[in-house]
């Protein structure tokens, strides 16, 4: 019995440290805002219908696999970049290509989810979604991610 509560808590342990690792790596690869999650998470405070919720939830299990493979690109493209920079006399100029071309990609989806959250929601809630958005930014300076958000990306 020991030995599975052991296995078991071990398994959580990395469970955890996956998702943070996720989230961290999701920070330093995305710089726009995740505000699907944050409208999620605040579904009742905005007052999203179930049709909204049911738009919001379709359009983050669509792209967020996509937006994952990414995000672990232009995270393994750095290191190696380092890497290469380095060790190495390459040019390191066209290793950097690969990682802002995934950069770019990021960038683009989020302009698109941004497109599609303002189809989805009202302009009164988009608008307070923008101010929680500031607002959790100006509460969290100096901490790392936002309350809300990091919940939003598991």
């Amino acid at each position: 019995m020991k030995k599975i509560l052991i296995v078991a808590a071990v398994f959580l342990m990395t469970q955890l440290s996956v998702s943070a690792n996720m989230m961290q790596n999701m920070r330093h690869a995305n710089p726009l805002p995740n505000l699907v999650s944050l409208s999620l998470n605040n579904a009742s405070t905005l007052k999203l219908s179930e049709a909204q919720i049911k738009d919001l939830k379709t359009w983050s299990r669509d792209n967020k696999p996509n937006m994952i493979k990414l995000i672990q690109l232009v995270i393994s493209e750095e290191k190696a970049l380092m890497m290469e920079a380095l060790t190495t006399d390459k040019d390191v100029i066209k290793k950097a290509e690969t990682m802002l071309d995934a950069r770019r990609e990021i960038i683009k989806i989020k302009t698109l989810c941004r497109e599609n959250l303002r189809k989805i929601l009202t302009k009164d809630q988009y608008a307070q979604v923008i101010a929680m958005f500031i607002e959790n930014r100006k509460g969290n300076k100096g901490q790392k991610g936002m309350k809300g958000m990091q919940k939003g990306m598991r």
